[in-house]
Formats: C-alpha cells, structure tokens, sequence
C-alpha cells in the first residue's frame, strides 16, 4: 500500500511517545514493503527531504511565536508539503496530532482519499492540563473553558473525519467514547511495542556503573530513581522531587535523574535547591536516542509521576524492557501497561506522600527489587513487541479503505 503519513511532529525531530510511535510505525510498515512518505515540521536545521528509515520524510517549516502563527503555519505546511510529495493518489492518509491532522482534513485531495487516524490524546484536554497545574478537570476561567470548547469540537471533528480510527490503550478508547461515540465503531485497539534488543537490562553491577558513570553519576551504593518526561506540571516531576525530599527527612538518600526538556526545568532546578537535594537530583535535558538504553541501565527503579492523561507510556515501556521496577501514579494508561508485573506499584496522582511510601517499601527490599526487575523484563518480552501494532495499522488501513469505498 502507498501511505501518506501527515504529522505535527515526528521522532526524531522532536522528542516525545507520540513521535515515537508513528515514526517507528512509519519505518516499520516501510519495511514490510509500503511505500510511506511522512510530512512533518522542520525542528533545528533537519532538511526540508531526505529518506530515511526506508521513508520519505518531508518537512515544513512552523512559526512558534505565537499559537495563531502555529496553526496557521502549519495550515500552510502541510498543503506546501503535500503538493512537493506529488505522485500518484496515496492508498489511505494516515493522520497524526491535532494541528496536522486538522490541516489535513482541510484539503480536497486528503478528503477524497482513505483516512487512518492514530488518535492519542484529546488535544483540548493537554491544552486545559498546560493550564491548570497538570490536571484538565481544575477551574479555570471563561476565556480558558471557551478556548478549551474550541480545540474539543477540532478533535471532534478529526474523528469525525476518519474513515478508521487507532488507539493506543483502552484509556484512550474511553476517550474516544467520551468525544464522538460512534467514532468507538471505527476504532482498533493497538498497543505500540518496544525494540527489546536495544532496551535490556544490564549484564551485571559493572555494566550498570559504568553506563552510570557516561552520566557523571558516581558509581556507588546510592540508589538512582529515573523519569523520562517532558519538563511540565502535567507529568508530575515536582511531585517526584517532593518525594525525594521526603525519602530523605526519613533517613534514605536516593539520586533523581531527569531527562527531558521544557518550561520547567528552571523551576524544578529551584525546587531542588530549595529543598537541599541539588547535589542529587540530575536535570539532564533532552538526550540522544541512542542514550536513552544507558540511562535506564543505570537507574534502580523508574518513576512514572504522572498527574494525568497517560495515553500509553513509551517511557515506562522502554523501562519495563530494561528490566526496571516501575512505580506509577494510576494516570491514564499506566494501570494497563503494568497490570499484572509484580513489584510494580501504582500511587495515586499529585500524591508525593504516596510516592515516597512505595518507594520507601521497594528500596528497603533489595529481594522485592530484583523480583519486580525480573518480572519486568518477562512481561516486556511478552506484550511489548512491535509486530501486534504495525499488523492492526495495515488491518485498520484496510478498513479505512473499504469504508472509503462504501460511501
């Protein structure tokens, strides 16, 4: 099949579950012999084309400086992009994030054509989060609800205008429901995976000091809590360093490293200062892909403090694979992902006291510890490859079509 794949954004230009997923999804079905040609925004000085990962990526440049300027940036994108990709009419349009998406539905040839939607998150929700401290469901008010109504009926209609719809959990299903209930009809149920070969756990002691040590983390018996997250109130990191606090006034030192970008980080680093474990808590910014196996070698346990809205989790996913003991906040998905792996906590949300108590059980057991590490990887190994996800991407793509055809 010829898939046109239309993105906001795309790994790795920009970092983040969602980009991770369609751009693994766009290289894998490349592999299996589709022809795919991705759009997506320019990041830093990436080139306008190029092939890569078996596809063709195109780029369009975005104004950031304003959310206007964004939209209608992007507005102009992805029409600018789509007349350079040329060639015949692709098979199915698969649709990603909200901006593209909505781009996308604007343009005769897009509407003529078959359309995939991976839908994985409801914009207006994040939007109202980025807003109220993490959460959506706080009180804001009437200029932000208003503003808010607005982005819900765009992802209304970015359902609406999909012949087939992609979700990445059960969560996320529900909130297809919740938006457009009929649009549940067209939806497929499709975990992502997680390359097991380069996400493992560490041979033994050595190779975990050692990838500790790439990080300018000493190489002693200090236990080294690890989060994967953009920098904002959303993924609760504040809540993580207030646990740390209190690990530390009950006697347990631990070390936090971060790795991520975002308005934040300022805040946190003061966070940090002020509550004396600057010497321990490591903001590492936004890693390398290729780094990303060595943090998570190095950490004793992953931390997931999530406020609200976890789609799926690529991070705790990636964890899991590593061979990590998780503990989560039931945000989302997370209660999904861990069902079952024993060792794996979950808290509740914007709760540090909560956090540091699990915490405090699963560092006090080096016995419980190695179970969870265990049971993790086992449980990685039989959920989490990527086979399942790229097979219901072509099945829905099929779908799509033939709902095309039918109306």
């Amino acid at each position: 099949m010829r898939f046109l794949s239309i993105a906001t954004f795309a790994f790795p230009d920009h970092h983040g579950g969602a980009e991770r997923v369609l751009a693994e999804t766009a290289a894998r079905l490349a592999a299996r012999g589709h022809a795919v040609t991705l759009l997506c925004a320019r990041v830093g000085g990436t080139p306008a084309e190029e092939l890569r990962d078996g596809l063709r990526v195109l780029r369009y440049d975005v104004d950031r400086r304003s959310p206007v300027r964004f939209h209608a940036s992007v507005r102009r994108g992805v029409r600018e992009a789509l007349r350079r990709a040329g060639g015949p009419q692709p098979d199915v349009v698969h649709l990603h994030q909200f901006a593209s998406g909505l781009a996308a539905l604007r343009l005769r040839a897009v509407r003529k054509s078959p359309r995939l939607l991976s839908f994985y998150a409801p914009y207006h929700q994040e939007w109202l989060a980025s807003r109220l401290d993490g959460r959506p469901d706080g009180r804001a008010g009437p200029l932000v609800r208003a503003a808010a109504a607005l982005l819900r009926r765009g992802d209304r209609r970015l359902l609406a205008g999909a012949h087939a719809i992609l979700v990445l959990s059960r969560f996320s299903a529900g909130q297809v429901a919740e938006l457009q209930g009929e649009a549940l009809e067209r939806t497929v149920l499709a975990p992502p995976g997680v390359d097991l070969q380069r996400f493992r756990p560490p041979a033994d002691a050595r190779e975990a000091a050692a990838c500790a040590a790439t990080f300018g983390l000493p190489a002693d018996d200090t236990p080294l809590l690890v989060s994967v997250r953009r920098l904002v109130p959303r993924m609760g990191l504040a809540d993580l360093l207030d646990a740390a606090q209190t690990l530390r006034s009950r006697g347990l030192r631990v070390r936090v490293a971060l790795a991520g970008e975002g308005p934040q980080q300022a805040e946190l680093a003061a966070r940090a200062r002020a509550a004396g474990l600057l010497d321990d808590v490591r903001l590492l910014g936004r890693l390398p892909d290729e780094r990303l196996p060595e943090l998570y070698r190095a950490a004793s346990i992953f931390v997931l403090p999530t406020r609200s809205l976890e789609g799926f989790g690529m991070a705790t996913a990636e964890a899991l694979a590593s061979g990590l003991p998780v503990v989560a906040t039931d945000a989302g998905a997370t209660a999904e992902l861990v069902a079952g792996v024993e060792g794996c906590a979950l808290v509740p949300p914007g709760d540090p006291a909560a956090l540091a108590s699990e915490l405090q059980r699963l560092l006090a057991d080096p016995a419980r510890r190695a179970r969870a590490a265990a049971a993790a990887r086992r449980h990685a190994e039989a959920t989490l490859a990527w086979d399942g996800h790229v097979q219901a991407v072509e099945e829905a793509a099929l779908r799509a079509i033939a709902a095309r055809r039918s109306r």
